[in-house]
């Protein structure tokens, strides 16, 4: 089963959640990277040169809010090499919450394994299974997958997305937004139309939920590089390079779902680049 790493946040609560976990090769995720640029990197590899993509949530516990970040890869079916089985809502449990607590569901785009567990299959159907949160999407996020039949297939809505709006559960953003007063939501787009990162700052401490305006600690250096999942690279590619760019002038923490397992670390300079180093996961 996947871990937790918690973390306060000033009078916040941070909690590192995985969902699974998966090898993946830098040529066919980063397809536009050669090889050769990579070498620069080999202590961010594994020893077969693949990298590990963390497939992580995070909640948040705020003024009083219990709040969750994506909802993972969940139960389905899919075409990854998954090391593990997605248990998101075990792992919650044994971080000491369970699904009826949660009071809002951020979603920072509609990707397929950042709303997994929006909802299991039940013999009536596909059922939410945070049923007591609102569920918080961007609009220009929404339109993008529900604009034709090709995108809502490709977003899953039928199994993951239009139960939420059948259960009245869903809100639509429209730019920057207050979740709670120590919890904000901007919009960094390129990665999808409507992607949303977060901004936690509370105490004097601030944290920025990256969502996926990355997925590997070498675009901090290489900001440019953009996987093949990227719908716009060169807006992505900008967005990227601006986050963490204010990141690190900010000095805030950075909290990234893909990076390895917890996600945790800073952007520190080095010579003339960023780069990212690391918080070790807790024994």
């Amino acid at each position: 089963m996947g871990r937790f790493e918690q973390r306060r946040i000033g009078n916040a609560t941070l909690v590192a959640l995985q969902d699974s976990w998966a090898p993946m090769q830098p040529g066919s995720f980063f397809g536009t990277v050669e090889a050769a640029a990579w070498e620069p990197y080999r202590d961010l590899l594994e020893d077969d040169g693949s990298f590990v993509l963390n497939i992580g949530a995070w909640l948040v516990r705020s003024e009083g809010q219990t709040i969750l970040v994506d909802t993972g890869i969940g139960p389905r079916p899919v075409q990854m090499p998954l090391q593990e089985a997605p248990a998101l809502p075990a792992v919650l449990e044994a971080a000491g919450v369970v699904a009826a607590e949660v009071d809002t569901v951020l979603l920072s785009h509609l990707h397929f394994d950042h709303t997994g567990w929006n909802t299991t299959a039940e013999a009536d159907g596909p059922r939410p299974v945070f049923a007591n949160a609102r569920h918080l999407v961007q609009q220009a996020e929404w339109d993008h997958w529900t604009e034709s039949d090709a995108s809502k297939r490709a977003a899953r809505f039928d199994d993951v997305l239009g139960p939420l709006e059948d259960a009245a559960l869903l809100d639509l953003l429209d730019g920057e937004q207050p979740i709670t007063s120590e919890l904000v939501a901007i919009p960094t787009p390129g990665h999808t139309p409507g992607h949303m990162s977060f901004v936690l700052q509370s105490g004097g401490e601030r944290a920025y939920l990256l969502g996926d305006a990355a997925h590997h600690p070498a675009q901090l250096s290489e900001p440019a590089w953009s996987p093949g999942a990227d719908v716009d690279p060169v807006q992505s590619a900008e967005t990227r390079a601006a986050l963490f760019e204010r990141i690190e002038r900010e000095q805030a923490l950075i909290a990234s779902g893909h990076f390895p397992f917890p996600g945790l670390g800073r952007a520190v300079q080095d010579g003339a680049r960023l780069r990212f180093d690391a918080i070790e996961a807790s024994a």
